[in-house]
């Protein structure tokens, strides 16, 4: 396996392995860096087929885990609007 494979590779799997952990900067940081490093890489290469299909079972997984953590976000964010606004109701309760 070509050095430039074996390096995007653990590029990958480091930028699984962030989005697993929920460190999402490090996940858009290891991004840039395999896209820079992939655009390096000759399609005719033995072994890119096999290291393209590794790549984009990566990206599947990490989408999976960003769209879960968006929902997960996006729950919070109806909660703590609900918070506010029976807070607010509260605080305008006690006015009248």
């Amino acid at each position: 396996m070509p050095e430039t494979h074996a390096h995007l590779l653990q590029l990958s799997e480091r930028m699984l392995n962030a989005a697993r952990e929920g460190d999402w900067d490090a996940v858009a940081s290891l991004e840039n860096d395999r896209t820079r490093e992939l655009s390096a890489v000759a399609t005719d290469q033995p072994g890119v087929l096999s290291l393209f299909q590794t790549l984009l079972a990566h990206t599947e997984q990490v989408r999976t885990l960003a769209s879960r953590q968006r929902e997960r976000l996006g729950e919070d964010l109806g909660q703590h609007q609900h918070r506010h606004r029976a807070l607010s109701a509260y605080l305008n309760a006690g006015i009248d």
